[in-house]
C-alpha cells in the first residue's frame, strides 16, 4: 500500500473500511497533522521524505510523503484527487528487496521495487506497475526537488508525459 498526500497540511489515520459498495478500499481519518514543509529526514522512526511519481503516461502523478526509517508508511494524493495509501521495507529486516506495495481509492493497486541513491537522506527511485497496466514511476527523498530540477529546486519537472509537468 502506499499512502501520499498533495494538500500542505493533512491529517491522516490509515484505516481498512468499506466503501459505498463494500469494496474495502482504504480511507484515510484524522488522527495526526503532517506538514509537508516539516517533512525532515532524521534517522529514526519519526522521518519524512516527500514521494513524487508518475502513474502511466497521460499526465496522472502523485505527491505525498513516505515516513519511517527502514520501512513504514506511504500517504498521498494522485493529481485527480484519488488518495493512495501504502507501506514501504526496505528488506533489511526481512532479507527481501525493497518493496513498495500500494492502493488508491479507485480500487486500483500495485507494487514497486526501489533503489537507494543515498540512503542518508532516504533518496530513492523506484519503478512497478498497478492493477490497471500503469507503469509506477517513483522518486522519494530529501533532495528529490533537486533530482528532478537538475540541481535547480525550482525547476523541478516530473516527467509523466511527452511534456515536463512542473512541481514545486
Amino acid at each position: 500500500m502506499i499512502r501520499i498526500i498533495l494538500p500542505a497540511t493533512v491529517s491522516i489515520f490509515l484505516a481498512p473500511l468499506a466503501d459505498a459498495e463494500g469494496t474495502g478500499v482504504l480511507e484515510i481519518h484524522a488522527q495526526k497533522q503532517m506538514d509537508m514543509a516539516a517533512c525532515v529526514t532524521t534517522g529514526d522512526s519519526g522521518s519524512c521524505v516527500r514521494i513524487l511519481a508518475c502513474v502511466g503516461s497521460g499526465g496522472l502523478w502523485i505527491d505525498g510523503q513516505a515516513l519511517g526509517w527502514n520501512s513504514g508508511a506511504l500517504i498521498g494524493r494522485r493529481s485527480d484527487g484519488v488518495m493512495c495509501t501504502g507501506t514501504w521495507s526496505n528488506g533489511v529486516e526481512s532479507s527481501r528487496l525493497p518493496e513498495v506495495n500500494f492502493e488508491c481509492g479507485d480500487g486500483s493497486s500495485g507494487t514497486a521495487s526501489f533503489y537507494y541513491q543515498d540512503s542518508l537522506t532516504g533518496t530513492a527511485i523506484a519503478t512497478g506497475t498497478d492493477t490497471m497496466g500503469r507503469r509506477i514511476d517513483a522518486w522519494s527523498g530529501e533532495n528529490v526537488l533537486r533530482f528532478l530540477g537538475n540541481g535547480n529546486v525550482k525547476a523541478a519537472e516530473l516527467p509523466c508525459t511527452d511534456r515536463a509537468i512542473p512541481i514545486g
